[in-house]
């Protein structure tokens, strides 16, 4: 701090000197000091003011108007032009018209530190962000008239201008210059990783070793983002079950057409033990068929239960058990889901390209064979879909 009031100590000496250098020449030139001070107040005493002004408004943070900058070095200007008018021959000339040039120097560069004080303590830059917006501005009123105007003169020359705007765009600003460079390194390398994948075939970790990988264990609430025709096939087993009896009992009685072995030879389909009820089981005459082989009630008990087991095993391959999951391999059912999910944003991509893009910043697994496949079969028949 003692170190930057010096500095402002030592301008403020040089303007004061350049003021009084001013006022000496003038009371020279007309032998009155009062003329001498109006001059030395209407030049020096403006350029002052001028210049304390832009120190107040950069140490709030606010930009100053451009007529600011213009009366800055435009008063002094004057000064000297009225020094050369007084001045008595060449080398007094000289002198009259370079001393109010100090006073100018003194105030440009008071302004210039006060401001990368305020940036360095801050962070904000006030006068860079007014000018970047009003560049911005300009670009987008040279784009729209070099889009819609109806002079083709004018479109062209509206198309040079956005570009020499965007040329100077974010150069006195360091933020924005940064935070531009960042985005787009961001987006050169995710779309640089996603040619060469797709380039060189490579597939990702999980599908290479996907026994030696542990696929971690899904959640069984499902997640707000998914589509929720994942879900909705789970309730359709129960009218299968109720109708198999129905679809079964016609099929039993074409059993006593086929040759039928003894009871004691049967498999025990249901009870894995000889039951109580075997004992007692009528005795059988050579050339006749037992009575119980023609018997449909263990038949009929079994088929129930087949037709359930099959409609369990149904389930089970209908409903795929997880939700898709970032950082796990997904099935095809889900890859088609999530591409699906994708197609459907409110701003859905056009392209192959700008799909898989998305889908990796999701952190979403799958291969790039895979998932061109999936895009294909999601984007079938659809005109707007690009291959790019």
């Amino acid at each position: 701090m003692f170190l930057l009031g010096t500095i402002f100590a030592v301008m403020a000496i040089v303007g004061a000197a350049g003021a009084y250098g001013t006022y000496r020449n003038m009371q020279a030139a007309f032998h009155d000091s009062g003329t001498a001070l109006g001059l030395v107040a209407a030049g020096e005493g403006a350029t002052a003011v001028l210049g304390l002004t832009l120190i107040g408004l950069t140490l709030i943070s606010r930009p100053y108007p451009t007529a600011f900058r213009v009366g800055l070095w435009l008063i002094p200007t004057v000064g000297s032009a009225a020094g050369l008018v007084v001045a008595e021959d060449g080398r007094h000339a000289a002198v009259y018209a370079i001393t109010p040039l100090a006073m100018t120097a003194a105030a440009e560069l008071a302004g210039y530190l006060a401001r990368s004080i305020v940036v360095h303590r801050t962070g904000t830059d006030a006068e860079a962000a007014r000018r970047t917006g009003e560049t911005l501005r300009l670009i987008e009123f040279h784009q729209a008239r070099a889009q819609h105007h109806p002079s083709t003169s004018t479109r062209q020359r509206s198309e040079k201008a956005a570009w020499r705007l965007a040329k100077r765009l974010g150069r006195d600003d360091p933020a924005l210059g940064t935070a531009l460079s960042a985005a787009y390194a961001h987006r050169t390398t995710t779309a640089a990783v996603a040619a060469l994948d797709t380039l060189y075939g490579r597939t990702d970790t999980a599908d290479t070793a996907p026994d030696t990988v542990p696929l971690p264990v899904a959640p069984a609430a499902p997640l707000p983002a998914l589509p929720a025709p994942l879900q909705q096939p789970a309730p359709e087993p129960a009218p299968v079950i109720d109708t198999a009896p129905e679809e079964t009992a016609p099929v039993v009685p074409q059993q006593p057409t086929h040759p039928v072995p003894d009871a004691a030879e049967m498999p025990p389909a249901v009870e894995p033990e000889p039951t109580p009820a075997a004992e007692h089981a009528p005795t059988e005459v050579p050339g006749q068929l037992p009575f119980d082989a023609f018997d449909t009630d263990q038949d009929d008990a079994d088929a129930p239960a087949d037709t359930a087991d099959t409609a369990t095993d149904t389930d089970d391959e209908t409903v795929p058990g997880s939700v898709p999951q970032p950082g796990v391999r997904l099935t095809d059912v889900e890859l088609d889901a999530v591409v699906h999910m994708i197609r459907t944003e409110t701003d859905p991509p056009l392209s192959y390209r700008d799909m898989e893009t998305r889908f990796r910043d999701g952190r979403y697994i799958a291969s790039a064979a895979r998932l061109r496949a999936a895009w294909e079969r999601v984007t079938a028949g659809d005109p707007a879909a690009l291959e790019g």
